[in-house]
């Protein structure tokens, strides 16, 4: 991992100059992934939602908005990968207050809503 210039006191940034993804870390926590990665955008929708699932469907409509086709898939990729081989604690990226199991349900039902878009 390089770590980024731009790097605050409260906060240091990393890049894997394998794949190019950037990482953040706070004193004390774990790594995690950076503000605008495709997680870090769905689970910001749902910081102050009680019930996340029912927010999906809008979260990925908002996800999509703006993007082309090829943009919103790259971004489901990006959430897959995690799902399928979890990497880190993605609740922790932005200190949601849903749990863990909650944050990937409702992950999973944004990708899954988006795919079924795109049948």
């Amino acid at each position: 991992m390089t770590r980024l210039p731009e790097s605050p006191e409260e906060i240091t940034f990393f890049e894997c100059p394998s794949c190019r993804r950037h990482y953040a870390q706070r004193p004390g926590r774990p790594l995690t992934y950076r503000w605008l990665h495709p997680i870090s955008l769905a689970l910001y929708c749902i910081l102050f939602n009680r019930e996340p699932l029912s927010a999906a469907p809008f979260v990925a409509e908002e996800l999509m908005r703006g993007c082309s086709r090829d943009a919103s898939l790259k971004m489901i990729e990006e959430i897959e990968l995690e799902l399928q081989r979890p990497t880190q604690n993605v609740r922790e990226i932005l200190d949601n207050p849903q749990s863990e199991e909650e944050c990937r349900e409702f992950l999973q039902a944004v990708v899954t809503y988006i795919r079924a878009q795109d049948d």
